[in-house]
């Protein structure tokens, strides 16, 4: 889940009433915006100070009027306030909060031909199916409005990020939009279904493009076998290519930089493929050994970085130091993770309602100071026809360059 990204540990802020004081709503409006102003380097960056403490200020002042979901919705929006660069600022659907929240049980994934779903356990028939509505609004208006809630370093962060928010129950109750148990989603082939709502724990290890519907052995994509590691090393192309799946930037990337180098050095290898498509990030101090071997790589052999929405944090970092080294090509799409961005994040808790909200507390500067993503040399996009199918055309264009 996102909240791995954070480069170097999570500490714990409490802030708001004395211990002794019972939480309220508005309590945990005050606590979640002392937390931000006190905890993040440059709070004001995106939204001035004045409209950041007018809208707590309005927030706390209905609070405890709201139910639990519209307070939620105005929690997630207040500190979506923290705007570009600030991925790492925000309330996760996904996340153990103490109060868990609840999502429909699909996996959505944007498409450039729209919202489909690739992963809906127990309605395997759904694969595939491009969304149109849930309890008969439009998708194209619960976009809009559930747009505003979601942290973002840049689009592709929000690319990434809005099929969560856009299952998760409380995000919809609380927006008006339904309300709230069992719910009608409508399909485009003319298909609706009626899903109840489950913890969001208790489907995360499936809500994510890493828990990819089960294929055949020899139809998996490359890049969806072995998720579960946090790096993996193998030789495609009939032994020409080395491809390294490079999930999590952790210690284990000086090893598997060594066993890159000693692979790839074999004769007869005539191209590399580091995949960074899936890589939410980690520790950003970790990354060096393979950034040098891939320097070293390029200039013998063809060697591709892949990359993508979910590239985030760390893997940012990384996507941009790449991206400066001659010879090496970055295929995909632009990252979610802003080349320079806040992270380190640390947790605020908000007791009345039960949640953790998360608040960047430094900055890590990288690439070009401008830049709010690494775009690919070359665009390749994923298609609905080629998820279901296991074809991968980014992977399969890095092996084409060589």
């Amino acid at each position: 889940m996102r909240h791995l990204a954070v480069a170097f540990g999570v500490a714990l802020v409490m802030a708001g009433t004395a211990a002794s004081a019972a939480p309220t709503p508005a309590g945990d409006v005050r606590t979640l915006a002392a937390g931000y102003e006190r905890s993040h380097p440059s709070p004001y960056s995106s939204t001035p100070k004045a409209r950041f403490r007018a809208e707590t200020a309005a927030l706390a002042a209905r609070a405890q009027r709201l139910s639990r979901p519209a307070l939620v919705v105005g929690l997630m929006r207040l500190l979506a306030l923290a705007g570009a660069r600030n991925g790492h600022t925000a309330i996760y659907p996904y996340d153990q909060h103490p109060r868990p929240l609840h999502v429909f049980p699909l996996r959505l994934y944007a498409f450039p031909s729209g919202m489909h779903v690739i992963a809906a356990p127990g309605r395997e028939a759904l694969d595939g199916a491009r969304l149109t509505a849930i309890d008969d609004v439009p998708v194209d208006r619960l976009l809009t409005a559930v747009r505003p809630l979601v942290p973002r370093d840049n689009p592709a962060t929000v690319l990434d990020l809005l099929p969560e928010f856009l299952v998760t129950e409380e995000v919809l109750v609380g927006l008006g939009l339904i309300d709230g148990g069992a719910t009608q989603f409508a399909f485009a082939d003319g298909r609706a279904e009626t899903i109840a709502p489950v913890t969001a724990s208790s489907f995360a290890s499936v809500g994510s493009i890493l828990a990819a519907p089960q294929r055949p052995v020899g139809t998996q994509p490359v890049w969806l076998q072995f998720t579960e590691r946090t790096q993996w090393l193998t030789r495609l192309d009939r032994g020409r290519a080395v491809y390294l799946g490079y999930h999590l930037t952790t210690d284990e990337t000086y090893t598997v930089s060594r066993r890159l180098l000693a692979l790839a050095s074999r004769p007869g290898v005539r191209a590399v493929v580091v995949d960074a498509r899936l890589n939410h990030g980690g520790n950003n101090m970790t990354y060096g050994a393979l950034l040098d071997v891939i320097g070293r790589l390029s200039r013998t052999r063809s060697v591709s970085l892949l990359i993508g929405r979910a590239t985030f944090s760390a893997a940012g970092n990384f996507a941009a130091d790449v991206d400066a080294l001659p010879r090496v090509r970055l295929i995909g799409e632009a990252t979610g993770g802003a080349p320079s961005q806040w992270g380190d994040a640390t947790t605020v808790n908000l007791p009345s309602t039960g949640l953790i909200a998360r608040v960047a507390t430094s900055y890590q500067r990288y690439g070009r100071p401008s830049a709010l993503t690494t775009r690919p040399d070359v665009a390749v996009p994923l298609t609905v026809e080629d998820f279901p199918a296991g074809r991968d055309p980014v992977l399969a264009r890095a092996l084409a360059a060589d």
